[in-house]
């Protein structure tokens, strides 16, 4: 028994430990490597999130660089448009001038527009900043490393338009005007000649201050059934451009001239029977008109096509021509150094409709000017590869006092 005690205990000091096997040894090098790819996650994750918390912050910082700069802009052509008002060598706003994205003229006598390129969007003198950030205002190390930065990562242009190169919606749809701007406007268009005097009357309408209802036009009593909405006529002045589309029988299309421009602007075109197409007009309504200006049009920076709405001698396309050639110089092309513009309305008499005519001549102050007071500053900034187009609506009452009506974000 002793013996058999004896041997059994030998066996049990003799054994020897497991060893694991090898679907152990699998499963435990499975549990280590997905730790290791939860870690790789996790570190992946954070590093992924700090680079879009800094991407954030940059554009958060680009954002506000971005506000500040299309709103210096905007100051900027408060300055400009100032210093041409201020300028008794050039009592007129016309194309060929710098504030219009012309040359210039080469006078002299302002050395400022001499190297003046709002259009340019880089730094160089002269250019929108340039002129905000001057090589020579870099006196600190701060300051030339964002001088620097300003070089490479910013860019900045500025596009100025008088809002009297158009004419006013307000006083064409004004009954002391008469029926023959709108009209002229519609024929010029294309528009099918049977539509023209219920367009006509519906604007008249619209803008009026009452509810009675013109001969062809609408009025609160159509617009107030209309499906799904229905709405009342304004019966007062356009504050918008955009209201022309409330109006009857006004369709996209004759707003911004096709169905392209229509589709580019957000608007969506009229709904077209099967195998009908879309209208396409000669001119649009947005580039003929404004409800923002003085009322008169500026025979300087105005289009032919504008310029023959007022009422004017002989064939009023005609004149409206030779208006253009006379301004524009011996090349025929607005917006050159060898344009001449019209110093004052008198100087029309250089057109042979009006020479012959001295009392349209006398007339025409009551429609023309060679000064804009309303102008449109577009500004199309970017900081570090983000961009937005910043729009203002200047007032110039004097050349000292030019007042933003508004402002807005287009893109």
């Amino acid at each position: 028994m002793r013996g058999l005690q004896g041997k059994s205990n030998q066996e049990a000091g003799e054994q020897k430990p497991s060893i694991a096997s090898p679907r152990e040894r699998g499963i435990a090098l499975l549990v280590v490597l997905s730790f290791v790819i939860v870690l790789v996650v996790l570190a992946s994750a954070f590093a992924i999130n700090m680079q879009v918390e800094a991407k954030l912050a940059r554009r958060a910082d680009a954002g506000s660089e971005l506000e500040w700069v299309c709103r210096s802009a905007v100051e900027l052509s408060k300055y400009v448009l100032s210093q041409q008002a201020a300028n008794a060598q050039e009592p007129y706003d016309s194309l060929s001038q710098s504030w219009a994205g012309g040359p210039g003229s080469t006078n002299g006598f302002n050395l400022f527009f001499d190297t003046l390129n709002l259009t340019n969007s880089d730094w160089a003198p002269g250019t929108v900043l340039g002129l905000m950030y001057p090589e020579d205002a870099a006196s600190t190390a701060d300051q030339q490393a964002k001088l620097d930065d300003v070089k490479e990562n910013w860019q900045c242009s500025v596009q100025i338009m008088d809002m009297e190169r158009k004419f006013n919606i307000n006083r064409a749809a004004g009954k002391q005007m008469g029926r023959t701007p709108l009209q002229r406007t519609f024929d010029m268009m294309g528009v099918d000649v049977s539509l023209i005097p219920y367009l006509v009357d519906a604007i008249f309408d619209w803008c009026d201050k009452d509810d009675n209802i013109g001969v062809n036009g609408v009025e609160s009593e159509y617009y107030e059934n209309l499906f799904p909405v229905g709405y009342r006529a304004k019966n007062g002045p356009i504050d918008d451009l955009r209201e022309l589309l409330l109006i009857k029988d006004i369709t996209p299309e004759m707003y911004w001239g096709n169905a392209e421009n229509s589709l580019a602007a957000g608007t969506p075109p009229t709904p077209l029977e099967e195998g009908a197409e879309s209208l396409n007009y000669n001119y649009a309504l947005v580039d003929l008109f404004t409800p923002l200006s003085a009322g008169y049009i500026n025979i300087n920076t105005a289009s032919a096509e504008v310029l023959q709405l007022a009422p004017m001698p002989g064939d009023p396309a005609v004149t409206a021509e030779e208006i253009i050639r006379v301004r524009s110089g011996l090349d025929g092309i607005d917006g050159t150094y060898d344009d001449e513009p019209f110093d004052n309305v008198r100087q029309l008499q250089q057109v042979q409709a009006y020479a012959a005519s001295p009392t349209w001549l006398a007339d025409a102050s009551r429609y023309f000017s060679v000064r804009s007071s309303t102008f449109q500053v577009k500004v199309t900034a970017s900081v570090r590869g983000q961009q937005r187009v910043f729009v203002a609506v200047l007032q110039r009452k004097s050349k000292t006092e030019i007042p933003i009506l508004y402002t807005y974000w287009e893109s």
